[in-house]
């Protein structure tokens, strides 16, 4: 088995570097390419690319010798909802018709900005301290959850669809039916103990304040779930201030 002997600790200064200077790289990139092209299929495209690129790098890392050849872990298949990621992105690339996919860029959009944000805040694989300074696949991880975080705001200020607070309701279920799969995903492979899709089998990280198990599991999946509608409902803070109150005028003029 692979032993790292560079582990990378949370919110050390070379942690807290990566934050300061790849997520507002990642918020400007996005904001001068939406002024300057619009929503453009060759945005998506090369985030595809790179997001395969940093799948395989991903691979080669991770992969460990067993007796009789090489086996990659089960945790470190694409479940987890930032990889999944790229697959949607190549969705879109291929459409033929991006303004049909609204409900999938409904949930892309914060699932990227705010799930990816979170990663690089609170790295899981680097908590465990898989990840070095000496090794490239630290850089990986940051690069590519930033580039999630570019492609959310990208998707977001180009508007290829028309956002609304109905986008907050698509993302949100689509988010909750994704969690509910995913408890069985982790079942299935519970034969590797280390399995953690979606945080739903653990936190991310130890001692974290919010996300922990010290009231059980039930508690810990109503504190993750509401967390999730947090974030998301951040991210459409805009568009809940402007159509909340047309949506609850319309909703009392029917029970009047």
């Amino acid at each position: 088995m692979r032993e790292i002997q560079y582990p990378f600790s949370l919110f050390s200064v070379p942690h807290i570097s990566f934050l300061a200077i790849l997520i507002p790289l990642a918020i400007v990139l996005a904001v001068i390419l939406s002024k300057k092209f619009g929503f453009t299929k060759k945005v998506v495209w090369a985030c595809v690319i790179l997001s395969l690129l940093c799948e395989i790098e991903k691979i080669f890392f991770f992969m460990q010798e067993i007796p009789g050849g090489y086996r990659l872990p089960a945790e470190h298949i694409p479940f987890n909802l930032c990889p999944i990621q790229g697959l949607l992105m190549l969705v879109l690339a291929f459409s033929q018709d991006i303004k049909k996919h609204k409900y999938l860029i409904s949930f892309m959009y914060p699932t990227m900005v705010a799930g990816a944000s979170f990663a690089m805040f609170v790295p899981a694989v680097i908590a465990q301290g898989y990840h070095g300074l000496t090794e490239l696949a630290t850089y990986r991880y940051f690069f590519y959850h930033a580039m999630l975080v570019f492609m959310g705001f990208y998707l977001y200020m180009s508007k290829p669809i028309e956002y609304s607070i109905k986008s907050v309701g698509i993302a949100i279920t689509a988010l909750t039916a994704s969690a509910i799969i995913m408890i069985w995903v982790n079942a299935f492979f519970g034969w590797d103990p280390v399995v953690n899709f979606f945080f739903l089998v653990r936190p991310p990280a130890d001692n974290i304040p919010f996300l922990n198990l010290n009231n059980g599991w039930g508690i810990y999946m109503l504190q993750i779930m509401c967390l999730g509608v947090i974030l998301v409902s951040l991210c459409y803070i805009r568009e809940i201030i402007k159509d909340l109150p047309a949506l609850i005028k319309n909703a009392v003029s029917k029970f009047r």
